[in-house]
């Protein structure tokens, strides 16, 4: 296959994976996120860069295998690789920023069958900013401030960037 002479040409390091391997991975993924994005809680572009960001080469690898492999995620690939893409938000504490594993600031809400939501800003120095808990809700919006350091959120669903 052409993606794979590619790897032992460039020299790719993607661990134990074969470029093919790996890009056929992301297509799954992909394709398994947009298929089910509220269970997954997140974007295609956001699981795609998270993808890349997993190996060394990832990003070359899914540059030249995505088009491909799996052409229908090349515009998602596009973004994700450029840092503009919408980055959902699940249970877990963020740290914000705009690296793929950080969450950038800005306005973002959940919506549905909220129950036990908790969620909580943070300053550097670990003191909170702003928090809540809702015992019943339909929808929440939290705007994360840049000077924000990390957000925490808990039973909340998944939160998504307002635009």
């Amino acid at each position: 296959m052409r993606l794979d002479d590619l790897w032992h040409d460039k020299g790719w390091d993607l661990s134990d994976y074969s470029a093919s391997e790996f890009v056929q991975d992301a297509c799954d993924m992909a394709d398994q996120t947009d298929s089910l994005p509220e269970q997954v809680g997140e974007s295609v572009p956001q699981a795609l860069a998270m993808r890349a960001a997993s190996q060394k080469s990832g990003a070359e690898a899914l540059r030249a295998g995505v088009p491909l492999l799996c052409p229908k995620w090349t515009k998602a690939l596009k973004k994700s690789l450029s840092g503009r893409y919408d980055r959902w938000i699940t249970d877990d504490t963020y740290d914000i920023g705009a690296s793929p594993t950080q969450i950038p600031p800005g306005t973002y809400r959940t919506e549905g069958d909220i129950a036990d939501c908790y969620w909580e800003r943070t300053a550097a120095n670990g003191d909170i900013i702003d928090n809540g808990l809702a015992n019943v809700a339909r929808k929440i919006t939290v705007h994360i401030s840049a000077t924000d350091s990390t957000f925490t959120s808990e039973g909340c669903g998944v939160w998504t960037p307002v635009h």
